[in-house]
């Protein structure tokens, strides 16, 4: 599949994306932690990726509590710092921080190869959400979570996914983890491995852990209508 046109290292600090948490000196040398800046994407950078800029949900302006207006040195990134973040993991389980610059619909992709192309891409990476139990099963609200997510990197982020688009994945458990004993021992392990959330679940941190889980029937995925009936179905 042909890739879009987002350098390389502009894909290092996108919207939901890399700066990984070092847990160890070498692995803190391997990412430009200081050189990377925390900007929104320009408007041309969008279009140029299959996004149209004008029909992105929440976009940050600059001018609300989760950004700042400031001088970006790069004409790929608007003069729009971003100051919320927030952790997750990443595929093997590393803990991540990310950003979030707006929400997508349908009618964000560009209609033209370059939107197909982000379409594609948008729904392959995938961010696993954890509703609470007796929360809204399809809702990505924070305090309707029962665990951080976690983001399927599997599949060349850096390169891959230059604007940081995903498809949000919600993992509900089925009445088969906890009345079966194949459920409770796969339940009992993770808990020992991870550890438990405030509900009493154990926490999922690696995307093998959660295929696992949903080809045993443990877990439920479900996804948004792509329609956007029930909501929008990707984040930046």
């Amino acid at each position: 599949m042909k890739r879009l046109k987002l350098p390389m290292m502009h894909a290092m600090w996108c919207s939901l994306c890399l700066l990984v948490l070092a847990t160890t000196s070498a692995q803190a040398g391997d990412r430009p932690f200081k050189k990377v800046p925390s900007f929104d994407f320009a408007d041309g950078s969008y279009l140029d990726n299959g996004i149209n800029p004008d029909n992105i949900l929440d976009r940050l302006v600059g001018q609300d509590e989760r950004s700042v207006k400031d001088r970006s040195r790069d004409r790929d990134f608007a003069d729009v710092r971003i100051l919320e973040t927030t952790g997750g993991f990443d595929h093997k389980g590393h803990v991540l921080y990310y950003t979030v610059n707006g929400k997508a619909m349908l009618d964000t992709f560009t209609d033209d190869e370059a939107g197909r192309e982000a379409f594609e891409i948008a729904n392959e990476f995938r961010a696993f959400i954890f509703p609470k139990a007796d929360g809204l099963p399809l809702s990505p609200a924070p305090p309707n979570r029962r665990q951080d997510n976690v983001f399927d990197t599997r599949h060349g982020y850096f390169s891959n996914d230059p604007l940081g688009l995903w498809l949000l994945v919600f993992v509900s458990y089925t009445d088969k983890a906890f009345v079966t004993e194949e459920g409770l021992d796969a339940l009992f392990v993770l808990a020992v491995k991870n550890g438990l959330n405030l509900d009493g679940t154990p926490v999922i941190k690696t995307v093998d852990d959660l295929e696992d889980l949903e080809e045993a029937g443990f877990v439920q995925f479900q996804s948004r209508a792509l329609d956007g009936s029930q909501g929008f179905p990707w984040v930046i």
